[in-house]
């Protein structure tokens, strides 16, 4: 028995389904382009997995020198770790360590506000420039009787300030109530020692204080078009 196989009614209906799958596909793509860039809200892990990674992945891509695989796929993994070791590297985050130890190949607090800084919509510089300052991480404050240390981590390199006093420090700008604001500003008090030069770590050694003495201070730091971000106040008092 001869069997007729309707070769005509299946050719369309598979190309109508290899239409719809290309549009589906193109969707898909077309959303992930668009959500490639959007800020990252969570600190991220080797063996992690989900959109987070793929905005990760996608914006470490856009340098060959750092992310020279460029896979996106969703997946923490080594090349991905690699990456972002190279990204703190380059940013003078972090060079060492383990991500438990230090936080080499993670995606902690620090590299995630370094990161973000450079995506649209969290930071990076618009058609006028940069536009958004520095963020204070990690203040820290050791002291002995006749001097004190002042360290602190900024999201990315910048300049950095001490003003200190016996008195409540004054600041003449007005700011929000995050502690940032455009303007380097007016601070009543003694400026400690400043380099004037551009790091992520700084420490700003305070010397010839009077022992058993409560000082106030506070930490601003700007960048080079005097995007401008200040701690809260603060104080400390040297020992005896």
């Amino acid at each position: 028995m001869n069997k007729t196989t309707n070769l005509g009614g299946n050719t369309s209906r598979l190309g109508l389904l290899s239409i719809v799958a290309v549009m589906a596909l193109l969707a898909v793509f077309s959303l992930g382009i668009q959500n490639a860039f959007a800020v990252i809200t969570s600190q991220l892990d080797f063996g992690d997995r989900g959109p987070e990674v793929t905005e990760l992945q996608a914006y470490l891509a856009t340098s060959a020198s750092i992310y020279p695989e460029g896979l996106v796929t969703g997946y923490f993994g080594q090349l991905t770790k690699a990456a972002v070791e190279r990204f703190q590297t380059a940013q003078g985050i972090i060079s060492q360590g383990t991500p438990a130890t230090t936080g080499y190949g993670r995606v902690g607090p620090l590299t995630q506000a370094a990161i973000n800084t450079k995506l649209p919509g969290g930071g990076s510089p618009g058609p006028s420039g940069d536009v958004y300052a520095p963020i204070i991480m990690s203040v820290n404050v050791s002291t002995d009787n006749d001097g004190a240390s002042i360290t602190w981590t900024a999201s990315e390199a910048s300049m950095g300030k001490v003003y200190y006093s016996t008195s409540p420090i004054n600041v003449s700008n007005t700011f929000d109530s995050t502690g940032v604001f455009s303007g380097e500003p007016v601070v009543g008090g003694t400026l400690a020692q400043y380099d004037g030069l551009a790091r992520v770590t700084h420490t700003v050694n305070i010397n010839n204080l009077t022992s058993n003495t409560t000082y106030f201070y506070l930490v601003v730091v700007f960048d080079s078009l005097k995007n401008a971000s200040i701690s809260l106040p603060a104080s400390f008092r040297t020992t005896q």
